[in-house]
This record gives C-alpha cells, sequence and structure tokens, in this order.
C-alpha cells in the first residue's frame, strides 16, 4: 500500500496566523513612529527650540549688538528651526553698511549665534562723478568726490550703481573681470612690490604703478596674473629703491627704462628745441615736437 502523507492543517492555520499578527505589529509600530515623527517636528516648529539668546561675536564695534541683531530681522521668541538663516544674513549685509561677512548659526536648544567681519575701506574707486570708497571684497562703503589716502586706486572703472551698502558691479562684464583680477592678486598678498594704483581706461594699454616708483605697462587685459608676476620677477632684480619704467613686450619679455634716463631724454628733447621755428617762423616747444 502507498503511504499517505499526512498534514497539520492546524499547523499552517497558526502559521499564517503568526505572520498576520507580525504584519500588523509592523504597521502599529510604523504608525506610532510616523505620528511620533510628526508630533516632534510639530513641537520643535512651535513650542520647542524657541531663540531665548541671540549673541553677536566678530569686530564691528561701529554699530552695537542690538544693531545687528535688528538687522537680521530675527528676535527673541522666533522659532530656530523655521528661521530662515540666509535671508536673515543677506538683510543685514543689505543693511549694516560697514559689515563685509556675516555668519549665523544656531546652538540649540535656544541660542542663535551672529558673527561678523567689519569692511576694511581698500581701494579709491575713480570714476566720472566721484569716487567710491570700496572694501577689501568689493562693498561700496561711501561715495564722495576725494580718493582716501592709503588705498589703492582704480581709474577707468565705469560703476552701474554707485549707492554705499552695494556691491560693486560694472556697467560692462570685461570691467568687472579686470577688476577682480587685480582684486584678486592683491588679497592673496605676497607681491614683491605692493600695486598702488591700476590704470584701466584703456583696456588695451592698462597701467599698473607697483610702490609709486615703478609704472608698468601691461598691454591689453588677457593674463592679467601671468603678466602681473612676470613684471615681479622682474623688478625683484632691481634694486629695492629703483624708479622706472617697465613695458609688457609680446608675452615673456619686459623692458624696463630708468626714471632718470628717461627724464634726461626728456630735458634733451626740450633744450633741443630751445630757438627753432617752423616755416611759419613760429617757435617751436617740446610739447609741438612730441605731438
Amino acid at each position: 500500500m502507498r503511504d499517505v502523507e499526512k498534514t497539520s492543517m492546524s499547523h499552517e492555520t497558526n502559521y499564517r496566523r503568526i505572520r498576520r499578527r507580525r504584519r500588523g505589529f509592523a504597521m502599529y509600530a510604523l504608525v506610532v513612529i510616523i505620528l511620533a515623527v510628526g508630533v516632534i517636528i510639530t513641537l520643535s516648529m512651535t513650542v520647542m527650540f524657541n531663540i531665548q539668546q541671540i549673541q553677536v561675536t566678530g569686530d564691528a564695534k561701529m554699530y552695537s549688538a542690538e544693531e545687528i541683531a535688528a538687522a537680521t530681522g530675527i528676535a527673541a521668541g522666533d522659532n530656530m528651526v523655521r528661521v530662515d538663516l540666509e535671508a536673515a544674513e543677506q538683510r543685514a549685509l543689505d543693511s549694516l553698511i560697514y559689515v563685509e561677512e556675516i555668519s549665523i548659526t544656531r546652538q540649540f536648544p535656544d541660542t542663535l549665534v551672529i558673527d561678523v567681519k567689519k569692511c576694511e575701506p581698500t581701494y579709491n574707486i575713480v570714476y566720472g562723478f566721484g569716487t567710491l570708497i570700496v572694501s577689501r571684497y568689493g562693498k561700496i562703503l561711501e561715495d564722495g568726490m576725494d580718493p582716501q589716502d592709503g588705498l589703492i586706486t582704480i581709474k577707468g572703472y565705469t560703476p552701474f550703481e554707485p549707492t554705499a551698502g552695494k556691491w560693486i558691479v560694472s556697467e560692462r562684464e570685461r570691467d568687472d573681470k579686470i577688476l577682480h583680477a587685480f582684486m584678486d592678486i592683491i588679497d592673496a598678498g605676497g607681491l614683491e612690490a605692493p600695486i598702488v594704483s591700476v590704470d584701466m581706461t584703456e583696456v588695451h594699454n592698462i597701467l599698473v604703478n607697483f610702490d609709486h616708483r615703478i609704472e608698468f605697462d601691461m598691454g591689453n587685459w588677457d593674463e592679467i596674473e601671468y603678466k602681473i608676476n612676470f613684471a615681479q620677477h622682474i623688478i625683484s632684480k632691481q634694486p629695492a629703491d629703483k624708479e622706472g619704467y617697465l613695458t609688457m613686450i609680446g608675452t615673456n619679455q619686459c623692458s624696463f627704462r630708468n626714471k632718470a634716463d628717461v627724464e634726461a631724454g626728456k630735458q634733451a628733447a626740450e633744450e633741443a628745441t630751445e630757438g627753432m621755428t617752423d616755416e611759419s617762423g613760429n617757435p617751436v616747444t617740446g610739447t609741438s615736437q612730441n605731438e
């Protein structure tokens, strides 16, 4: 006779029941977790983590801590989770003219820290209607008539909106590229002879003055960093008090002329024209001869 395999129906029923219970428990646990997370989020954005303290750190003594905090638009009692820190930082930068950098961080459960860095006047931007005093990274601090002593002077740049508190932007994208290229070089430091002025009135004939003693005609605005570094290399080979004129020739050569030799040549040219007359009998001046 064939063996008959017997199956326990009660065993299979119990197994299915256990599986259903496990699934039911998992669903119940998931619902509980979702509800708990929802409650925590709701509490954190309403009752919990409300701001009790606002601390101001950094260096901006021209403003009080209360003024800085107020400029962010954040106040005690605001919820730390809901506050938009990036928008608050931008509000403060727009409002506080002499603050260049601001960083706001949360310190849970109830403290907000505002760290500020003051602007350092660095540039005189001379344009058609006066002079803009501009910070190290390009924030406009003042719009006046006269350049300030001790700042780097930039000529030939046309600002789009010369308003204190705004970041400097030109009417021409090319001018912004030139200005920021020089700003990056100056900010990096390490120059053998510091840049004291840049005349970018003629973008194909940019003039850079190093240390009030060497004028560098760097030609056009291509490869500004390379040309400045090349000029610095040439200057490093000269005596520390040497004065003169440096001219970029091609892409890898510079011509240096001593200031004394140039002035002596001009003087000789002027003396040579004394007593000379043109075809009409009028005296010829040194200026007319050069023209």
